[in-house]
């Protein structure tokens, strides 16, 4: 684990919002109750007798099971909303989530890190039982939820933001090749260092809620973003062929999203509730929002990136949306090609597709007709 070298300019913004930072007494009860309960709900007994039912929403009832719970129902405990429902893995992957589950809820806190930041064994046996998991290999929604559930005092209900605080407050170690499970745990730990620096210069102590929470008072993510390149981008900062770009390809994804039938007759949204409420899109919660997820008439994967001028660079966001796909999603020999739909294509782009034969390009044209009535 790299050293974390924190950024003392960071954490005086932080220090600095303490006095408009608003945590009660009735919050914290609040949050003690719906936490206690979910325990209560999900303890070991019902863990070790856990049904597909119980875990899966949809399958049967929607709520009253532990992914609608986990998601919704606790959800003033932090949120994981977003992505695919496969975030919480395949039917077919019950019985090694439920074991997942079964080693998630019996790990001992108080020994989860080294002095160093390294894992217990305990932490390094769940984060390999992850990995073998499709839906879970990459993310850091359910298993740091749940961790930081049953055991608040060792774990941060900080999950996909922890990127986004830690390229606040740390002026170095965020270098890192973990992924998943593991980058959560990293993270987490990283920011209870930080959390410890603060408690001995205030003088005061944070519960890890608390702390978390006066995070995103410090640090508060932006709300007036738009999706470029897969990317959340705050508009201001952009230029105006930029924003021209960003709505002109919104608009081009609509129109292909509602002639998708006619278009691409033998393609089918992975995740057709989801996709047909995002106009096709498919958030992977990790390396960015595909344009379209599809599986064709073979039942293999094909990902489609919509652009209204497609460059090499494109190839290099539509490969990592692939390898994700690969990494994740993919089982019993699924394959994974990709198709880059645009109005035009640059020569770097046409000379990148000729040794990538698994990318195709097809250009995008609309037609438009008058007539007099």
């Amino acid at each position: 684990m790299t050293e974390a070298l924190i950024n003392d300019e960071a954490l005086d913004q932080v220090i600095q919002k303490l006095d408009s930072y608003v945590w009660t007494d009735k919050d914290k009860e609040e949050r003690d109750s719906l936490r206690q309960h979910f325990q209560q709900t999900y303890n070991k007994q019902r863990l070790d007798n856990l049904t597909k039912e119980d875990y899966f929403a949809g399958l049967g009832r929607k709520q009253g099971c532990l992914a609608y719970d986990l998601e919704w129902g606790t959800r003033p405990l932090g949120s994981i909303k977003g992505g695919s429902k496969y975030k919480y893995g395949y039917e077919t992957d019950f019985s090694k989530i439920k074991s997942l589950l079964q080693k998630v809820i019996s790990i001992d806190p108080s020994s989860a890190y080294k002095t160093d930041g390294s894992f217990s064994n305990d932490l390094q046996v769940i984060a390999k039982l992850s990995k073998d998991i499709n839906g879970f290999k990459t993310g850091r929604t359910v298993i740091p939820k749940l961790l930081s559930i049953y055991y608040p005092d060792t774990f941060l209900p900080i999950f996909n933001d922890q990127d986004h605080f830690l390229s606040k407050l740390l002026v170095s170690g965020l270098d890192t090749e973990n992924t998943g499970l593991d980058l959560y745990l990293e993270y987490n730990f990283k920011l209870l260092l930080i959390k410890k620096k603060l408690e001995e210069i205030t003088a005061r102590t944070f519960e890890n809620f608390e702390f978390a929470r006066l995070l995103y008072h410090a640090f508060p993510k932006e709300q007036d973003e738009m999706i470029i390149d897969g990317e959340p981008v705050k508009i201001e900062t952009q230029q105006e062929e930029q924003k021209f770009e960003a709505l002109e390809v919104q608009h081009y994804q609509t129109l292909l999203h509602r002639n998708m039938p006619r278009l691409f007759p033998k393609l089918k949204y992975f995740d057709e509730e989801e996709q047909v409420r995002k106009n096709g899109q498919y958030d992977t919660q990790t390396v960015g929002i595909m344009d379209m997820l599809c599986i064709d008439e073979h039942g293999d994967f094909l990902v489609i990136e919509i652009k209204r001028q497609g460059t090499d660079k494109t190839i290099g966001q539509i490969l990592r949306y692939m390898g994700w796909t690969q990494e994740e999603l993919c089982k019993d020999g699924q394959k994974v090609k990709g198709l880059i739909v645009a109005e035009r294509k640059d020569i770097q782009l046409e000379f990148a597709l000729k040794v990538i034969p698994t990318v195709k390009f097809m250009k995008l044209g609309l037609t438009i007709t008058l007539e007099e009535q």
